[in-house]
């Protein structure tokens, strides 16, 4: 009975911790993060162990922001973009240095607006 019980737990707790293959990243949406990771990278020094972290970031929220995109207008989407845009720069916290993570904050807003606005001519 023991044996049994030890092999159901092995069998429980392997499928527990499988990691499932989410949906494939599109293509537009790669080349868009590989885009953001390279000037993000030149201008804040990012070690060869961020940069993979800091791409798989980018691409998740680039993800979501499409879909958001797609499912809500106006202020909805609005509001929606901006805690998009704050969660991604809190979880950049996590794989930056603090030099880094400031300099991130500063450059966000220039490499990653919200909207473009067109000037009026």
């Amino acid at each position: 009975m023991k044996f049994i019980m030890t092999i159901f737990l092995v069998i429980m707790s392997s499928n527990a911790f499988a990691q499932y293959p989410s949906q494939p990243t599109p293509s537009h949406i790669q080349k868009e993060a590989d885009r953001l990771t390279d000037s993000y990278g030149k201008q804040l020094a990012l070690t060869g162990v961020q940069i993979p972290l800091f791409k798989n970031v980018v691409e998740e929220y680039l993800m979501k922001a499409e879909k958001t995109k797609d499912a809500l207008d106006g202020r909805e989407e609005l509001d929606a973009l901006v805690e998009l845009q704050a969660r991604e720069t809190l979880e950049m916290n996590d794989i930056l240095t603090r030099p880094q993570y400031e300099l991130y904050k500063k450059l966000k807003y220039k490499l990653q607006p919200l909207k473009v606005l067109k000037e009026k001519r």
